[in-house]
């Protein structure tokens, strides 16, 4: 885990994650790239100065936002973590999702608002086209503790064979991330299931895919994000980790909008991972 991706708009759902970043950052020993996007009325990389004059709301804009930028670079600095920063006119998420992939990130940490209602309102534009386009884990902040802390995180599973190879990226990300997985089942009506049988495919599951010996927890409840929620709750968890899918059905049930939902509703930073191909 080299490199931590913070998407910026210096809002204070923002500055959350921008401070939750450097708690990972130090924690993991990373360095952090700070990314600010702009829409500026032309493409501004082929104005010359002269021309910069005609649009000084833009160029004041720019201008604060270098500063701010800085500013991060310097409280990193201060904290002794890598960081470097990067300003980008005239982009939109794709182009975002491009930078991903060439820069070789690791993994993103992003801001979301504390309402829970619109996906846009909720999340932001940005941060919900990662949570359902990025191929690296995506952590989401809300509201922060008066002491950080990344202990116990809780990782929801339905012990479906297609998130094995996921599960292991979990595992990984756990090992490097120095927390404690907390293996949970949510067992709805929608997809009731006996104990034993949960227990029974769990442990073959993890035979199969699992590094470290885990737990079997299982919650029963009516929605999945209220079981996930109540057993965060139940060990004081310090974050949730959810592998999602593109779509949900009766065999895969964690969907995107199950992971956006639950980051309405909890105040804990919710991770990301999107499920590879075996």
């Amino acid at each position: 885990m080299k490199k931590i991706l913070v998407p910026t708009d210096f809002s204070d759902c923002a500055k959350n994650a921008e401070k939750y970043a450097f708690f990972l950052a130090q924690k993991i020993d990373a360095e952090l790239v700070f990314l600010h996007v702009i829409n500026t009325p032309v493409d501004w990389s082929k104005l010359t100065k002269e021309q910069e004059n005609l649009f000084p709301d833009a160029k004041e804009e720019i201008a604060q936002s270098k500063q701010k930028l800085n500013d991060l670079v310097k409280q990193a600095g201060a904290l002794g973590i890598k960081s470097r920063k990067i300003l980008i006119f005239n982009n939109s998420n794709e182009k975002i999702h491009r930078y991903v992939e060439a820069e070789h990130i690791d993994m993103v940490v992003m801001g979301s608002h504390g309402v829970y209602g619109f996906k846009d309102y909720i999340l932001g534009t940005n941060t919900y086209s990662m949570l359902r386009n990025s191929k690296v884990p995506v952590i989401v902040v809300k509201n922060l503790p008066e002491k950080l802390k990344l202990e116990k995180l809780v990782l929801a599973t339905n012990f479906k064979e297609e998130t094995g190879p996921t599960f292991k990226m979990v595992e990984n990300l756990a090992e490097i991330l120095q927390v404690k997985l907390k293996v949970v089942y949510i067992n709805t009506p929608t997809y009731f299931l006996e104990t034993n049988d949960i227990l029974n495919f769990g442990k073959e599951f993890l035979n199969e895919f699992a590094i470290y010996a885990h737990e079997i927890n299982i919650i029963d409840s009516f929605k999945e994000e209220r079981g996930i929620l109540q057993f965060a709750e139940k060990i004081n968890s310090d974050g949730i980790a959810i592998i999602t899918y593109g779509k949900s059905d009766l065999k895969q049930y964690f969907s995107p909008s199950i992971t956006e939902n639950l980051i309405g509703l909890t105040e804990l930073p919710v991770i990301s991972i999107k499920a590879v191909k075996k």
